[in-house]
């Protein structure tokens, strides 16, 4: 990470991360059972998910498959040849009492990713990436995990196929937690191994700790040595499941910690759960080691060798690498660049209708106009993806000046959305077609004619007046005459 001097007084936050995302495969890591979600408890289980005595594992491709996609993304090593193991613990949704997960040889070590914070672009480090399959689900009945009454387990989960993500303890604030978060769901995304609309789809655990600044030997609070780190009693906080969420509990585990060391007491190590309805995280029980889970080899799968087609697995153009070139191609902000690559489908969306018109035409239409409608009614592009022909055609007829900016802004675009009607459609039923030449400046001297007092005060040097008189052509043509048009005309024939 880039170098940046201490400015938090005596203490300093350090955190590191344990990403768990969800691989968008049709069934579970070792076995056939579908990942589809339902409601109904225990139904898309089966004897290898139940971990039930003689079922054997058996290794989904699609899941390597998204993760060696997710190595290239993370400029990782993929080593020629990769192993599970059995990761040993009693917890009541893990039914074969170990998970098979990936320990000294996992199938992605030693990449990053770049960030950006408050402007500043920096590099995480992420120091390893492994498959692993995921527990079951636990229901607490009647409150929270410290206040249930009793509690549910849901096998649907368990096996469903996990990429865990560690990051190093790169981290000094929860803001820059969020940015990492948002930006690594947006490369997911684009890779297509991800859905975010899926429930459970991305769970945090960060472990955080608080170093004396003293104990600090560089100006760089990103440079904290290994004997600091290891003095430190780190705290793990569990259940986030969203960018803000990670932001809220680690600001609120950071001033716990803080507030603790100044008064004189210790921080435990320990793992917490973060109750997101009381905006607390609650103490769950002891930190376990590495040596706690005797970690010990998968028996029942053979070594993970993929040299031989990692080579053939493409990925797409990166969400970073995209916005670069929207700017440079495009002659975009960047913050319209963010905006149009802020998913897959809103870029490549994008790009077809930049192909048609002009670039500043399609970001304006595509960023502010629909982006801000959708974003008005809680929904995603993916929710319009078979009408993004309408859109385009509506774009057509701004470019072709047949409507004006403000009607099909105003009235055709969110008739379209909250009606389903087309563009099309919604001209033809609200007569926006726009108005000619004759009957706009008819409508023009009309309005001087019918309001001396506001011409007075333009003519008095109150331009503000002219604002009044284009309301009254507007007015008069029904909204179908272009608003900067008018206001030309206007000041053309209060001039004459």
């Amino acid at each position: 990470m880039t170098a940046q001097t201490v400015q938090q007084g005596d203490l300093v936050t350090v955190i590191g991360l344990e990403v768990h995302v969800q691989l968008e495969t049709d069934t579970k890591i070792f076995c056939g059972c579908s990942t589809d979600q339902t409601d109904e408890p225990n139904e898309n289980v089966c004897p290898v998910c139940l971990g039930l005595p003689g079922a054997l594992p058996v290794l989904n491709e699609a899941a390597v498959e998204a993760a060696v996609k997710i190595g290239k993304a993370i400029d990782a090593d993929i080593p020629a040849e990769t192993r599970f193991h059995r990761k040993n613990y009693y917890y009541p949704d893990l039914p074969k009492n170990f998970q098979i997960t990936q320990y000294d040889e996992p199938v992605c070590a030693d990449g990053d990713l770049e960030i950006s914070v408050e402007g500043e672009r920096r590099t995480v480090a992420i120091e390893r990436a492994h498959l692993e399959e995921d527990p079951g689900s636990l229901q607490h009945v009647g409150g929270g995990i410290d206040s249930a009454d009793y509690t549910l387990v849901d096998y649907n989960r368990a096996g469903t196929p996990l990429m865990e993500i560690v990051t190093a303890p790169d981290f000094r604030s929860p803001d820059e937690v969020r940015a990492f978060l948002a930006e690594l769901e947006e490369v997911l995304e684009y890779l297509g191994v991800f859905d975010a609309e899926r429930d459970g789809s991305l769970r945090i655990d960060a472990n955080l700790s608080i170093i004396p600044e003293d104990e600090i030997e560089s100006d760089d609070v990103t440079e904290i040595g290994a004997e600091a780190l290891a003095a430190a009693n780190r705290t793990e906080v569990k259940n986030i499941s969203s960018h803000k969420g990670a932001q809220k509990a680690l600001a609120y585990e950071e001033t716990r910690q803080k507030n603790a060391i100044r008064r004189g007491r210790a921080v435990e190590q320990e793992t917490r759960h973060w109750d997101e309805s009381r905006g607390i995280t609650v103490s769950m029980r002891s930190k376990e080691e590495e040596k706690d889970y005797r970690y010990f080899e998968e028996a029942d799968l053979p070594p993970l060798r993929v040299s031989h087609w990692k080579d053939e697995i493409s990925i797409p153009e990166l969400p970073s690498a995209r916005r670069e070139r929207f700017q440079t191609e495009y002659d975009l902000s960047e913050e319209a660049a963010s905006k149009l690559t802020s998913t897959k489908q809103v870029a490549d969306f994008y790009e077809d209708v930049a192909g048609e018109f002009d670039p500043d035409l399609a970001a304006t239409w595509v960023a502010d106009n629909l982006l801000g409608e959708l974003n008005y009614r809680d929904m995603e592009i993916t929710g319009i993806e078979g009408r993004l022909e309408e859109v385009t055609r509506l774009v057509e007829l701004v470019a072709e000046d047949e409507i004006t900016a403000k009607n099909a802004r105003e009235t055709v675009l969110r008739s379209m959305l909250d009606d389903g009607k087309t563009p099309d459609e919604v001209v033809a039923d609200e007569g926006l077609g726009k108005t000619d030449g004759d009957e706009v400046q008819q409508a023009v001297v009309d309005a001087i004619d019918e309001n001396p007092d506001a011409v007075a005060d333009y003519e008095s040097g109150d331009d503000g007046a002219i604002n009044f008189l284009v309301g009254q052509v507007m007015q008069r043509t029904g909204g179908s005459a272009d608003p900067g048009d008018v206001n030309q005309l206007l000041r053309a024939e209060l001039e004459s």
